[in-house]
């Protein structure tokens, strides 16, 4: 079994509202403030990079959103946040706050889920109900579906399905992980082919945002309170599970995203919707 590791929280941002049940994280590579939404209400909120307080940055219901799961910042700085079960994605100016476009994946029901990105600045976007890998042009800002998953070797019961996505370190591949089966799958951008990545260590069950640094590839684990560090070869066919990360700072983690010395872990408390959460809802920080 991997060494399990237990980590110190080095910063605690604490988000606004009792209702919050934050998602995802993102981070603006070029001012190093992260976003993080709300998948209760569809508020999103920005992290200051100094630690400052945390900022309501668009207000639940702006733009029609009622829902925000995965949140990412592209390299054109424009902030893209998945609709979650509005079906929905939006694309926003970040220096404008302004909504670019909104995108319907055209089914219902629908948990659009996280985004990745590849070299061109495509962004490719799981729905964890719709089986289907959808893609949005970079400069038209159109959707498509761009694998239809049922045609492939995916297995597709009922839950949630395909949830966290990275682009492989090699440019060529997607790795997403498949929350109800802990499995991990990648995908060819040049062929559409799709592969069960062979992963030492797994199935992982309740993996949900993953973020990749290099070969390291960082995998939340909600219901088991823990970040997966796993070894991913840089075509993403292949890794192994090296340790787990747990602290007493976290609280059902939906999220990781990889700042410049930190991970920031989004505390999502998913497990609490029905009941009460513990407040204030937070995304920390800890070493990497």
């Amino acid at each position: 079994m991997p060494v399990q590791h237990t980590l110190d929280v080095l910063h605690s941002y604490a988000l606004p509202g009792a209702r919050v049940f934050p998602e995802s994280v993102g981070i603006d590579g070029r001012t190093g403030d992260a976003y993080c939404g709300s998948l209760a209400d569809g508020a999103v909120y920005r992290l200051p990079a100094d630690g400052a307080e945390v900022e309501l940055w668009s207000p639940a219901g702006a733009g029609g959103r009622g829902s925000v799961a995965g949140v990412k910042v592209d390299a054109r700085g424009r902030l893209w946040a998945a609709g979650g079960y509005d079906g929905t994605l939006s694309i926003y100016d970040l220096e404008r706050r302004a909504l670019l476009a909104q995108v319907d994946v055209g089914s219902r029901p629908s948990c659009v889920n996280d985004i990745a990105f590849d070299v061109q600045g495509n962004a490719y976007v799981t729905d964890s109900f719709v089986p289907v890998l959808f893609r949005v042009d970079a400069d038209a800002l159109s959707l498509e579906r761009w694998a239809d998953l049922d045609k492939t070797a995916i297995p597709w019961p009922d839950g949630l399905n395909l949830n966290g996505i990275v682009l492989s370190a090699d440019g060529q591949h997607l790795v997403s992980c498949q929350t109800n089966l802990g499995r991990f799958w990648c995908f060819d951008l040049d062929t559409r082919e799709v592969r069960e990545v062979a992963l030492e260590g797994g199935p992982i069950e309740h993996c949900d945002g993953l973020a990749l640094d290099g070969s390291t590839l960082y995998a939340a684990i909600n219901a088991r309170n823990m970040i997966a560090v796993i070894d991913l070869a840089d075509d993403g066919t292949a890794g192994r599970l090296v340790t787990t990360l747990v602290s007493d700072g976290f609280a059902f983690p939906t999220a990781v995203a990889v700042g410049a010395e930190r991970l920031l872990v989004v505390n999502g408390q998913l497990d609490t919707m029905g009941s009460e959460p513990q407040l204030p809802f937070t995304v920390v920080a800890i070493a990497k």
